[in-house]
C-alpha cells in the first residue's frame, strides 16, 4: 500500500466546531463519519514539516502509522514520493495545475498582522486581485478597497471602502500545496481548514448526505431554532458571476456553493473554476488520487457494513479493505473524483 497517503486530523475543519449530531439520525442509517485525515504527497517530507512548523509554531513533529507528521489541530502526515506530484500551485497561472476537486488546506487565524510573522521566516503571501484590471493587488482580502466579493458589474459602480481587519490570504507550502489563512478579530486559531471544488456543489452535498450519512446545514429561524434542511431538488444550478478579491485576475466563481457537516466538522465546496474559456479552455477535474492534495478520510464504525452499503449504492471503490495501522480502511471516490478513505474506528 505504498501509494496510500494520510494526513490525520482532529475535530476542527474549515473553522467550524461541532459537538455532536444536531439532529437524530434515522435508525436505518449509520452514525455520521468523523473526520480522520486528509492526504498529501511530498518529495521531501522533512522540508515540508519544517515549513508547517514555521507557519504554525504551536504544532509539533510526530509520527503516525510510520509516517512523519505534524500535529496541530490537524495531524498532517506525509507520503514520500520520488517525483514532484501533479496539482501544484503555479505562479504564472495563479492556480494549481491540473485541478482536482481538492482545492486547499489551511488555518483559521486573525490575518490582520500575520504577514509580519510569516515574512520574518521567509514566507510570502500570494497576490489577491481586487478587479479584473487590477495591477497592484493586496495580500489579504481585508485590504481590498471594495467591500465583499463583488462581481464585475458591481465593481463598476462600487464606492471605495477603507480596509478592514482580517480576511483571507494565501501562501504556498512545499510541493505546491495551496494554503489559506482566514479570519479576523475573535477568530479562534486552528490549523483546521480545507476547501473543495465540485461540478455541481449542491448535487455533491446531496451525494454526501445520501451515501455518507452527512447532513446539510440546518435551517435556523429568527429564534435560533434549528430544523433539518431538505436536499436541494433539482440540485443543478447555473454558475454565478465571478467575484473579487481573488487569486486569479478573472475572479472566483463562488455560487452555487455546497456545504455538509459530518460528526465533528463541516466541508464546503465552490464550483469548478476552469469552465468555458476562463482558463483559456474548458478544463475538467482530474482525479485527486496521486495529486499533491490526494484525499480526505473519515473514521466510521462497522467498516464491513459501510463497504456493503456503498457497493450496493454503486459508489466507486478505489481500494478494497487493507490494513491501516492497527485497524482497517478502504477507499472510495465521489462523483467528481475526490478520493475518500474510510477507516474503521478502533473500539474504545
Amino acid at each position: 500500500m505504498n501509494q496510500r497517503v494520510v494526513i490525520l486530523a482532529t475535530v476542527l475543519v474549515a473553522g467550524v466546531i461541532t459537538t455532536g449530531n444536531a439532529h437524530a439520525q434515522a435508525t436505518d442509517r449509520p452514525a455520521m463519519p468523523q473526520l480522520h485525515h486528509v492526504g498529501l504527497n511530498s518529495i521531501d517530507p522533512d522540508r515540508a514539516i519544517a515549513w508547517y512548523l514555521k507557519v504554525w509554531p504551536s504544532a509539533k513533529r510526530t509520527t503516525v502509522a510510520g509516517y512523519p507528521a505534524v500535529e496541530a489541530e490537524m495531524l498532517v502526515l506525509f507520503n514520500k514520493v520520488a517525483t514532484p506530484p501533479p496539482g501544484a500551485w503555479r505562479d504564472d497561472l495563479h492556480r494549481g495545475v491540473p485541478q482536482s476537486p481538492f482545492w486547499h488546506i489551511g488555518a483559521n487565524i486573525n490575518t490582520t498582522d500575520v504577514a509580519a510573522r510569516l515574512n520574518a521566516v521567509g514566507i510570502k503571501h500570494l497576490p489577491l486581485f481586487i478587479s479584473p484590471t487590477d495591477t497592484h493587488t493586496v495580500w489579504r482580502s481585508g485590504l481590498a478597497p471594495y467591500l465583499g466579493n463583488l462581481t464585475k458589474a458591481q465593481l463598476d459602480t462600487a464606492k471605495p471602502a477603507p480596509p478592514r481587519d482580517g480576511g483571507f490570504s494565501y501562501v504556498v507550502a512545499p510541493d505546491g500545496v495551496l494554503f489559506e489563512l482566514t479570519g479576523g478579530p475573535g477568530t479562534r486559531d486552528s490549523f483546521s481548514h480545507m476547501h473543495f471544488f465540485h461540478e455541481q456543489p449542491q448535487c455533491a452535498a446531496n451525494w454526501y448526505v445520501e451515501n455518507l450519512g452527512m447532513e446539510l446545514p440546518p435551517v435556523r429561524d429568527a429564534s435560533g431554532t434549528e430544523t433539518p434542511r431538505k436536499p436541494v431538488v433539482p440540485c443543478e444550478a447555473k454558475y454565478g458571476e465571478a467575484g473579487w478579491p481573488s487569486l486569479e485576475p478573472i475572479g472566483t466563481i463562488r455560487q452555487p456553493a455546497g456545504t455538509v457537516r459530518f460528526g465533528n466538522g463541516t466541508m464546503s465546496w465552490y464550483p469548478r473554476q476552469c469552465v468555458g474559456t476562463r482558463c483559456g479552455r474548458d478544463e475538467p477535474f482530474v482525479h485527486s488520487r496521486g495529486q499533491v492534495l490526494d484525499h480526505v478520510a473519515f473514521s466510521v464504525t462497522d467498516l464491513d457494513a459501510w463497504l456493503t452499503r456503498l457497493r450496493r449504492a454503486g459508489v466507486t471503490i478505489l481500494l478494497e479493505p487493507y490494513p491501516f495501522g492497527d485497524t482497517r480502511a478502504f477507499m472510495i471516490e465521489d462523483p467528481d473524483g475526490l478520493a475518500i478513505e474510510l477507516i474503521e474506528a478502533r473500539a474504545k
